[in-house]
């Protein structure tokens, strides 16, 4: 019977011992309990294999622990006010931390880099800013959103992305002032050339018709210049639209001026259609819409935030626009500011003088959105061009276990496209000015700011004119002279 008996207890003692394991593996899933800081003590004794094999979307704190999450001023993403020493956060990034220590059952507190900075490392490989902060266990978590680079995530844990963005330029709007020289607009410098060539060649045209003998043969070669100096003058005076008193007796030479009239109305009717249409409409001169033009526009100054994926790209970059960049840099035409001084400089530097921001396409809209919400107007313009794409999240710990179910929320909003509405509250009137005109319609009457051009052009052949004729009447008033010097 004893035999018996022990050889069916026997039995289950392999299934009560996988029953006991399984407890066991169950109860190593949970977070520590009670309210406590997270210490590499408290992450090794978690068993990190054990944890990330559970559900995510089940991963709870049992009881609230204390997590201490970096954070820096970043608009639109992150507001960070500092009263007394304690730190608050608004925006999307504070919603999304709302929403991820609800969902994992935990507290936080907040803590600033004391640089301001998102995190470089110097020259000797020491990282400032939050991910120096996280790298040295100084933080838990940290918001950012930071840009996803190699060297980064080689001493940082990235969550799953929640945006990506696109560097660009903001650079102040132009405005539409009159042009003085306005009318030379409706043709091209070359168009002006192929003018000019095409009169000196139908004067030559004429010329040598006149001394070919297809006027008359028998004058003289003085007689047969000044016939040419007059026909030339005639087709002078058709390019001013005045009356001709004399042209060619010769088919041949009538031909050349034909033509050359016809081609003459072309040109002067597109001229006087197309000057009606440059007074009415102004154009906005647009500058810079590239990297390469504000490398070539020496004037404009460039302004990039410190310590960021961008800043130690151009530092790396051996070659390429962004070694261009660099070497600006070297040249004295940058400034690097920390996040939360950037909106400062735009609306201070960028508006008023010749500098250009670079940054995410993100922060550009907020500039312009909150702009044109307090003033009513576009003083700002981005540029066409994107460049440096990144992808962003936010940064932990390496080895932090929470990061799987951190990583689920995260997908689950972005998925649902919350964050996007949550940025979206934020840019309210930014594509009112991203789709504002390049030209304006004037419905004014034009001033002598505009046209003091056209006046001096005046004033000028009015005193070509004055002194020719003084001339003339110098000439005339001295025959004797004048007669002797022949």
């Amino acid at each position: 019977m004893t035999g018996v008996t022990y050889f069916t207890f026997g039995r289950y003692v392999p299934l009560l011992l996988m029953t006991l394991l399984l407890v066991l593996l169950t109860q190593s899933t949970s977070l520590p309990s009670g309210d406590e800081w997270l210490t590499d003590n408290n992450l090794a004794s978690l068993g990190h294999f054990n944890f990330s094999s559970a559900e995510p979307r089940q991963m709870r704190f049992k009881k609230q622990t204390t997590l201490r999450v970096a954070v820096e001023h970043w608009e639109p993403h992150v507001i960070v006010q500092e009263h007394e020493g304690i730190v608050t956060i608004s925006g999307p990034m504070a919603h999304l931390l709302t929403v991820l220590s609800r969902a994992i059952n935990f507290k936080y507190t907040l803590v600033r880099p004391p640089d301001g900075a998102w995190g470089a490392p110097d020259s000797n490989g020491v990282w400032n800013g939050m991910i120096g902060m996280v790298k040295r266990n100084e933080a838990d978590l940290a918001l950012g959103p930071f840009g996803l680079t190699g060297s980064r995530a080689a001493v940082a844990e990235f969550s799953q992305p929640i945006i990506i963005d696109y560097y660009r330029i903001l650079v102040k709007r132009g405005s539409a002032k009159p042009d003085p020289w306005s009318f030379l607009n409706p043709l091209k410098p070359t168009v002006w050339l192929g003018f000019l060539l095409s009169f000196l060649l139908v004067c030559v045209g004429l010329a040598v018709g006149v001394f070919l003998g297809w006027e008359r043969k028998r004058w003289s070669s003085s007689r047969k210049l000044s016939l040419t100096f007059v026909y030339s003058w005639e087709q002078f005076a058709n390019m001013c639209q005045q009356r001709t008193l004399r042209n060619p007796s010769d088919i041949s030479l009538r031909m050349v001026v034909c033509v050359w009239l016809l081609a003459l109305l072309v040109i002067l009717r597109s001229y006087s259609g197309a000057l009606t249409s440059l007074l009415a409409v102004r154009q906005i001169p647009v500058k810079i819409d590239t990297l390469r033009d504000l490398i070539d526009a020496k004037e404009y100054g460039l302004i990039f935030e410190t310590s960021t994926a961008m800043s130690v790209y151009m530092k790396e970059a051996k070659s390429g626009i962004f070694a261009e960049l660099e070497k600006v840099n070297k040249k004295g035409r940058s400034q690097f500011l920390i996040s939360s001084l950037l909106f400062n400089a735009a609306f201070t530097l960028v508006r008023s003088k010749n500098y250009a921001l670079l940054v995410e396409e993100t922060t550009i809209k907020k500039i312009i959105s909150d702009d044109f919400s307090s003033k009513g107007r576009c003083d700002f313009y981005m540029a066409k061009e994107t460049y440096f794409p990144l992808i962003f999240c936010i940064i932990a710990h390496k080895g932090l276990p929470i990061m799987p179910a951190v990583n689920f929320w995260i997908q689950a909003l972005v998925e649902n496209n919350l964050y996007n509405e949550w940025i979206g509250r934020e840019l309210q009137n930014a594509t009112t000015c991203l789709k504002a005109p390049t030209t304006i319609t004037v419905n004014e009457p034009y001033n002598m700011k505009g046209l003091w051009g056209v006046f001096t052009m005046l004033f000028t052949g009015l005193c070509a004119s004055t002194i020719m004729f003084l001339y003339e009447r110098v000439a005339h008033c001295c025959p004797t002279h004048q007669h002797s010097h022949w």
